[in-house]
């Protein structure tokens, strides 16, 4: 398993954990991308390591080869000077240089193979971080969403849809028992007046409603004269 797949996988641990103990998920999803950007931060310098070995492979790869390509011409310039003694001195070194190049390419191959990957797993974890960060303020809503619904169905489980119903009723039969005790007071003061009184009262209800009657004409009759 690699160094990426342990740390994700971690992560997922982490998450699984909060979940279990109802932790709040805003805040654990910004712990876990702390974390995680934390990791990113630890896994680039690994990969930077492992890329320096790979170029100091490859600087000494290509010293080497400068160097037996060197050592041949030194042979060829020193044979056609007639020195042989040189130019064999000269085709010695280029071997060990030759062989030294050879270890260095086997070197260098495997370090570059290895730095690709890292490079590659290192990509993949810095977007999968960026996917978790774009789906974060989504992630945030549908927590919250969840909270709200939460807290309606403790507040709902609490009151109870029967007993707001049976309060409502209740409060029905009160406002109409008002009423009754009210139209039950105003027939009994009725109860309590004598003909006269009616009839007193009768006539101040047609003295009302012949000023209602004239005050009506008289608006009547100045809207008329403004139009």
């Amino acid at each position: 398993m690699s160094i990426f797949q342990r740390l994700f996988r971690v992560g997922k641990a982490n998450v699984n954990a909060a979940i279990d103990k109802m932790e709040d998920p805003v805040k654990m999803i910004d712990q876990v991308l702390r974390e995680l950007d934390e990791d990113i931060e630890k896994v680039t310098a690994a990969v930077t390591s492992q890329i320096a070995v790979e170029k100091r492979f490859e600087r000494e790869l290509q010293e080497a080869t400068e160097i037996v390509g060197k050592r041949d011409q030194q042979a060829r310039q020193a044979l056609a000077s007639g020195n042989e003694t040189l130019a064999r001195d000269a085709l010695a070194d280029k071997k060990r240089h030759a062989d030294k190049r050879d270890a260095l390419q086997v070197n260098y191959d495997r370090a570059k193979a290895t730095a690709d990957k890292l490079r590659a797993q290192l990509k993949e974890m810095k977007t999968k971080v960026q996917e978790m960060k774009t789906q974060r303020s989504s992630l945030i809503a549908q927590a919250e969403a969840a909270k709200a619904q939460e807290r309606i169905n403790k507040t709902m489980s609490g009151v109870g849809v029967d007993n707001l119903g049976a309060t409502f009723t209740r409060m029905e039969e009160k406002i109409k028992q008002m009423h009754d005790q009210a139209d039950a007071a105003y027939e009994l003061a009725n109860e309590g007046k004598s003909l006269d009184d009616k009839f007193d009262q009768l006539e101040k209800d047609a003295k009302h409603t012949e000023i209602d009657d004239e005050l009506a004409a008289l608006k009547a009759e100045i809207e008329g004269q403004k139009s």
